[in-house]
């Protein structure tokens, strides 16, 4: 099983760089010959705080904006909830890099260059000779410690280098003595008509303790050593941020936590550190092992095997590398000492205004973030979810009351770490008050693959509150049906014909899209069960039950014989658009499947004219598109998919690129790829059909593996051969029926199951 990523040649370059992370802080490592960089992110800074944003909202301003939108004058109805309906700051501020930790050996040529990232240990490492002496460095971020640790070491006692650590603004430097350099700062940020007032905010700071063998000079901001053998860094971080209260907390004393880390560190060697280091990270990586008994090439550097597949070479296990990798970055960015979610970037962006702010966008990217976490293993690493859905859903009640005079709690499309619910950036996409709904959903998978009833008990709250505004939000069109008003299919345009003036026009904003409905009959469908399961007799599951009946169905559209994407069967302004929102009900949900043949064949041809007209275009539609198709059962157009992602979409290092950078692509691309090997969204709650190897492509017809999670607190083991199942194991340790079906070229028998249930547990073969 491939698990190392390395490059054999050396640019200055963050895309080329290689992430290193404990949940909490994140690190990339450039790996510099002359000058090592690492640039350092902490999960909590952010710029900004918590505040109150202003609305100019009215009831009559909704029915309004709900009149217009009927009677087709959308462009009118857009104007108007531009005018009311944009929250005032009408943008969220951004994710910031926390700072750069140097080790400048100065200018010198180099040999034999090599630098790898050991994804099994969560370690980089970094090797050339300079002046004929061969130099070697490691890195990593502990969970344990809670600590960065940077070792360079040198066959010679020859290291001459100025150790340092820098930003370039809002903080200061300092060196205390021959050994300690610190960093002290707090954020600032200037008026801006989108942002909103200036402002002070979060403190934060640094603090390094350097070990050597060399003699040390002390500068004002850095340390000069020469004649060293070793240089050892541990490194803490930390800010005045409060996860519970969701903003800063000038009680914190994040000084006093930099200095207890550092004199902890300081009291292990660098072995100790990193053997529990190791020992930590391999507990959850180790839980998945995947195979597809392919030649690794793992003597070709990764950057290369990566060029190779571009140009159409085939390198299966460069698939299983890309698999681990976005569980590692799942692992590292949202496990460990994580308190907060995965943002755009995960817990690894560049400079102080990265792309779209890294911050939370929930019309897709957020969640796509989390899609593999239950499937892949990861289970651990959705508690910040979690913790964010409780936080966000109690400031979303304001928002719901004072925007919409509904019941229940809202949030929209982009959101920080602060608590900000309500419309920014633009109408036409910002517009999304289905976000916290479709949240929720991962919310239950949560539940459905632990089966823990006090996390169901614990969730209900939040669930029950979106099912609140839900009901609350929609209106009875002429037709008597209920729908969502105002709405749009996330980011996507239509053309319209004005009716009082015939002229044609484009727009995102109606009511009715396709996707509103899809994410209602998740949520309510999921709340319903809640309630049974807990044994509740509330009159809520009736309610939700009488609205889904007066629900729009799915419908075919007669302009294009795919799913409609909007309740009217408008024209696509934009046949090829990146989101494929009314395909919902496919992944992440389960209302489209072949239980319906006609809508599951009409997803099929949806799929195909978006990829038709040059869909797919960006990293994460790409990964979206993947899992569509495994749920399609269509293994090789999954994997078709999979590698327009690694040709089209893929940094150097593996990242994903929107572009720019964005890592929910990696994640999904995690996701599809599961998808492909197991499935168990099909049959009832508590009595879900295992699938294996539901979508296996021909040039998979060999493999393993080891781990994967199915609904129903299952984990799965499979081997195959030829394309057919030779052995599976499944284990849980509840009490339930285990449902198996294989794919069509697997004729199942019992034999080849090894149920690892309790003693009596029922096992029955679809």
């Amino acid at each position: 099983m491939s698990t190392k990523i390395w490059h054999d040649s050396y640019t200055e370059d963050w895309m080329r760089a290689f992430p290193l992370g404990n949940g909490r802080v994140g690190a990339m490592v450039y790996g510099g010959p002359e000058k090592e960089i690492l640039e350092i992110n902490e999960e909590s800074l952010w710029s900004g705080r918590q505040m109150e944003e202003r609305y100019h909202a009215s009831p009559e301003a909704l029915a309004e904006i709900r009149r217009l939108l009927f009677r087709g004058k959308n462009d009118e109805a857009t104007k108007l909830c531009e005018d009311e309906f944009l929250s005032d700051p009408s943008r969220v501020r951004f994710y910031e890099s926390f700072g750069e930790l140097t080790v400048d050996l100065g200018p010198g040529e180099y040999t034999d260059y090599r630098k790898e990232l050991e994804l099994s240990e969560a370690i980089v490492r970094t090797s050339y000779r300079r002046g004929g002496v061969g130099y070697h460095s490691e890195s990593f971020v502990s969970h344990p410690a809670d600590i960065l640790v940077h070792r360079l070491t040198a066959e010679e006692k020859v290291i001459t280098a100025d150790v340092r650590f820098d930003r370039a603004q809002d903080a200061a430097s300092a060196v205390l003595d021959e050994s300690t350099i610190v960093m002290n700062g707090q954020l600032t940020w200037m008026n801006h008509p989108y942002y909103g007032e200036g402002g002070e905010g979060m403190c934060f700071g640094a603090r390094l303790d350097v070990e050597t063998d060399g003699e040390v000079t002390k500068d004002k901001h850095f340390l000069h050593v020469e004649g060293a053998s070793y240089i050892l860094i541990r490194a803490a971080f930390a800010t005045d941020y409060s996860v519970e209260k969701y903003d800063i907390d000038p009680s914190i004393d994040w000084k006093g936590k930099l200095l207890a880390d550092i004199q902890a560190a300081k009291a292990k060697d660098y072995e100790a550190l990193c053997a529990e280091h190791i020992e930590a990270h391999q507990e959850r990586f180790a839980r998945v092992r995947l195979s597809l008994n392919a030649p690794e090439n793992d003597e070709i550097p990764t950057d290369a095997r990566l060029a190779r597949v571009k140009e159409g070479v085939e390198d299966p296990d460069l698939y299983v590398l890309y698999y681990n990798f976005g569980r590692y970055l799942l692992i590292e960015s949202s496990g460990k000492r994580a308190r907060v979610p995965a943002n755009l970037q995960g817990i690894w962006a560049h400079g102080f205004t990265p792309p779209w702010g890294s911050d939370y966008h929930t019309n897709i990217n957020l969640q796509m973030n989390y899609w593999p976490v239950e499937t892949a293993n990861m289970s651990e690493a959705f508690a910040p979810y979690v913790h964010f859905m409780k936080m966000n859903s109690g400031f979303g009640v304001k928002t719901a009351e004072r925007l919409f005079g509904a019941g229940g709690w809202v949030i929209n499309h982009t959101t920080d770490i602060f608590g900000r619910t309500g419309v920014h950036d633009l109408v036409g996409c910002g517009f999304f008050p289905l976000a916290g709904s479709w949240l929720c959903l991962n919310l239950w998978e949560h539940y459905e693959f632990t089966g823990d009833r006090e996390y169901l008990q614990e969730i209900l709250p939040i669930l029950k509150g979106a099912c609140d505004f839900v009901c609350d939000f929609l209106v009875e069109d002429a037709e008597g049906r209920l729908v969502t008003s105002p709405s749009n299919s996330p980011e996507n345009a239509f053309i319209y014909t004005d009716p009082d003036t015939g002229e044609r026009k484009v727009s995102m904003f109606t009511y009715g899209a396709t996707m509103d409905f899809e994410i209602i009959h998740a949520l309510f469908t999921r709340t319903i069960k809640a309630y049974r399961l807990l044994g509740l007799s509330e009159e809520l599951p009736e309610k939700l039950e009488g609205v889904l009946r007066r629900l729009p169905p799915l419908r075919l559209s007669e302009r294009y014989g795919t799913i409609a994407e909007w309740i009217r069967d408008y024209e696509e302004n934009e046949p090829g658009h990146r989101h494929i929102s009314h395909l919902f009900g496919l992944f992440p949900g389960d209302q489209i499947n072949e239980q319906n043949p006609e809508i599951y064949e009409a997803a099929r041809r949806t799929i195909a004219r978006r990829l038709e007209n040059g869909g797919a275009k960006t990293g994460w539609s790409r990964a979206w598109v993947i899992n569509f198709f495994a749920r399609l059962h269509d293994g090789e157009n999954a994997l078709y998919n999979l590698r327009c992602l690694m040709q089209r979409s893929t940094a150097q290092n593996l990242f994903d690129m929107h572009p720019p950078f964005q890592i929910d692509g990696n994640f999904g691309a995690v996701s599809g790829m599961t998808e492909m090997l197991l499935q168990s969204h099909l049959g009832e709650v508590d009595s879900r059909i295992v699938e294996l190897l539901p979508a296996l492509p021909e040039e998979w017809q060999e493999g393993s593996v080891c781990g994967l999670r199915a609904r129903g607190d299952i984990t799965v083991d499979i081997e195959w051969k030829d394309g057919r199942v030779v052995s599976a194991v499944a284990v849980s340790p509840r009490d339930t029926l285990l449902q198996v079906k294989a794919n069509a070229r697997t004729p199942l028998k019992r034999e080849l199951l090894c149920v690892g249930l309790k003693a009596g547990i029922p096992c029955r073969i679809v």
